[in-house]
């Protein structure tokens, strides 16, 4: 199978601004959108109490929409009322209807610890196979986990996939010599180049014959049992 060269783009510290949070309950939280344009949110981990916060919700859905949500957060509360944390995203919650963000957790790192993250997996060009085989190309997983210092979180692993041909599939263990700090299981399929499928015209060419031959082995098996 032709090598698939692996980039690794980078991830943007990005400085969020929080407000400490009173409203409690389903009813009050609710109101906070709707009425304020604020979305409730709780930052917690490092052994520090949770804190309870709310943040500008137009704000915060753009920095989602042109980042995603694999980011490094420098959350900042306004008025100094805790200090500036590091965080990354845990969770959030989205409205089943609109789209509109509900809930932010946010949990507190360390810039300098190592822990296991996930990063969304990309593709770049369109395979040989596909391009002039009339292959499909098939996405197995979207993302990989990888073990690193949190500073140096890549936001997403980009896989060059235009050299491959009909029948290649790129595997976790064809990637780890590029990179090493990938753990997730080296027998993984990321992304296969799938044969083309047959046209309407010749499955139901291939389904008449199919019932051409069983009407004629029936016969056979009929005359066959009139002489007997």
């Amino acid at each position: 199978m032709p090598e698939v060269a692996l980039r690794l783009l980078t991830r943007d510290e990005i400085s969020v601004r929080i407000q400490p949070r009173t409203a409690r309950g389903k009813g009050p939280m609710g109101r906070l959108r709707r009425e304020q344009g604020l979305i409730p949110g709780i930052l917690y981990g490092h052994d520090q109490e949770p804190y309870a916060f709310q943040t500008e919700a137009r704000a915060l859905e753009r920095i989602f929409a042109r980042n995603g949500q694999s980011l490094l957060f420098l959350v900042e509360t306004e008025g100094g009322a805790a200090p500036p944390a590091h965080a990354i995203v845990r969770q959030v919650q989205y409205h089943k209807v609109s789209g509109a963000v509900l809930h932010l957790d946010l949990l507190r790192i360390d810039p300098q610890e190592t822990r296991v993250i996930t990063v969304p997996v990309h593709t770049e060009g369109v395979p040989e196979g596909v391009r002039t085989g009339g292959g499909a190309l098939q996405h197995a997983v979207n993302s990989l986990e990888l073990q690193c210092v949190v500073s140096q979180m890549p936001a997403a692993i980009e896989l060059d996939i235009r050299s491959l041909e009909i029948g290649d599939t790129v595997h976790v263990a064809d990637l780890l010599a590029q990179e090493p700090r990938i753990v997730t299981d080296p027998g993984v399929a990321i992304v296969s180049v799938l044969a083309p499928r047959l046209t309407v015209e010749q499955e139901q060419a291939q389904a008449a014959a199919a019932e051409g031959a069983a009407e004629a082995e029936a016969a056979a098996t009929e005359e066959q049992a009139e002489e007997e």
